[in-house]
């Protein structure tokens, strides 16, 4: 378990890293996405800028018959280390080079008329959207404008050219949606991936739980079972001895009294190896039941007799049950159902136990006065090999598979089976016969 402790937490360790390492990427991908686009929203500006000049010089220039603009561009290159030259960057450098120049042409141009802001944003908004970039408000206003700054918006300056001050101030909406759009696809598979390994590792954490529940299961029913076998193997092996060293042929009572204990003892080991084996080899579903009309309460008082006669401690048995009372069901399985019941109640009570069966032709209850099941546990108690853990109650004999077993019979018989309990006060388990009118039938005698 602690090489597996060990294990998990390098693991876990190595999966929180590589989260944080994939949480590190994604910034680091929307800040370049960022960048990108303010590089593209600065061109569309440039362009823009170009555009609404070259609509103020058609404007100016009407009647002249010129449909097209001559221009001359001049891009210096950079001489590189082997004696030639490069141009670095030309596209950018030809756009720059360009917004200069129609700038050039404005200042000259006495026609032109003054430059409308509205026109400008209405040509920007049109760039943006060719470029699939579609914000809700745009506005560019002269750099000299102390316009105060606008909540929800981005804003940057626009220069003509590195070597230039910024002439305008452009604002825009916010574009996070459009950046996390371009991200959607990574951000969907890491978000996937994410929730696919917590579940394995939900899953894993759960049934290594499961696993370690079973195991301590195994260990106390492997108690439980032993300390239940021990006391009779001894009472058998005490009365065996006693024959052997001192027999004597004349008390024929004596030897009797211990060869009935013995087969006593012998009797109650095939019964606990008889229920182990129902319980763990599934033979419920196989199991052929001896169904019959049975008169309740002689059996019940069998059973009362036999607990009453075999309890350590003062038990008072109270039974409240008509003598007419005849139900369909399998004796030998019926009578262990009470047996376990009852013997449940004397062995999870205090010095005394008062214990009262009561039944109809619809049901039979069986309260006591005992120790009583906290609620925390309640819902588990017919679990197959589960114990309460009740403190100094926790070395009573059993190997959990007592109240499983009267679930499991009952459920066969067409019956159902309720407990209520309050701990200090008792518990009170109700059988239900008619659960099921197809496998049980109610007969009432007299």
């Amino acid at each position: 378990m602690k090489r597996f402790r060990i294990i998990t937490a390098i693991c876990l360790s190595t999966i929180a890293i590589m989260v944080a390492g994939n949480v590190w990427y994604l910034y680091s991908l929307y800040n370049s996405i960022k960048t990108q686009t303010l590089q593209t929203v600065n061109e569309c500006v440039r362009r823009a800028d170009i555009l609404e000049i070259i609509n103020r010089l058609n404007e100016a220039s009407q009647g002249e018959n010129d449909s097209f603009i001559r221009m001359t561009l001049v891009v210096q290159g950079e001489k590189t280390t082997d004696g030639g030259y490069g141009y670095n960057h030309l596209l950018e450098n030809i756009s720059q080079t360009m917004s200069e120049y129609f700038h050039l042409v404005e200042q000259s141009e006495q026609r032109m008329a003054e430059r409308d802001f509205s026109v400008l944003d209405s040509i920007f908004r049109n760039e943006l959207n060719s470029t699939d970039i579609y914000p809700d408000k745009v506005m560019i206003r002269p750099i000299t404008e102390n316009a105060a700054p606008c909540r929800g918006l981005w804003e940057m300056d626009f220069s003509i050219s590195d070597n230039h001050p910024p002439i305008y101030k452009v604002r825009f909406s916010t574009l996070q949606g459009h950046i996390l759009r371009q991200m959607a696809g990574i951000i969907a598979t890491s978000a996937a991936i994410l929730v696919l390994m917590g579940l394995l590792i939900w899953y894993l954490l759960h049934w290594v739980g499961k696993l370690r529940s079973i195991e301590q299961m195994k260990d106390d029913f492997t108690h439980n079972m032993t300390h239940e076998l021990k006391t009779p193997v001894a009472v058998a092996y005490s009365a065996a001895d006693s024959m052997l060293r001192y027999y004597d042929q004349s008390d024929e009572a004596r030897n009797r009294q211990f060869l009935k204990i013995i087969m006593q003892r012998l009797s109650f080991l095939s019964g606990m190896v008889e229920n182990i084996l129902s319980m763990s080899m599934e033979r419920f579903k196989t199991m052929k039941l001896n169904m019959e009309s049975v008169a309740l309460l002689p059996l019940v008082d069998d059973v009362a007799g036999m607990i009453e006669l075999k309890a350590d401690k003062p038990v008072k048995i109270d039974i409240t049950i008509s003598e007419d009372i005849v139900i369909t069901a399998d004796s030998l399985h019926l009578g262990n159902i009470i047996s376990n019941l009852v013997d449940n109640a004397v062995k999870y009570s205090g010095d005394s136990v008062a214990i009262s069966i009561s039944a109809d032709s619809q049901s039979i209850v069986i309260a006591d006065n005992g120790i009583g099941i906290s609620r925390r546990n309640l819902p588990y108690i017919f679990d197959k090999f589960y114990r309460v853990p009740s403190g100094d109650r926790y070395e009573v004999g059993g190997y959990g598979l007592g109240l499983f077993y009267v679930k499991q019979m009952a459920g066969l018989f067409g019956w159902s089976i309720g407990v209520t309990s309050k701990e200090g006060k008792g518990t009170r388990f109700t059988i239900k016969f008619n659960d099921d009118e197809k496998k049980q039938d109610i007969v009432g005698r007299g």
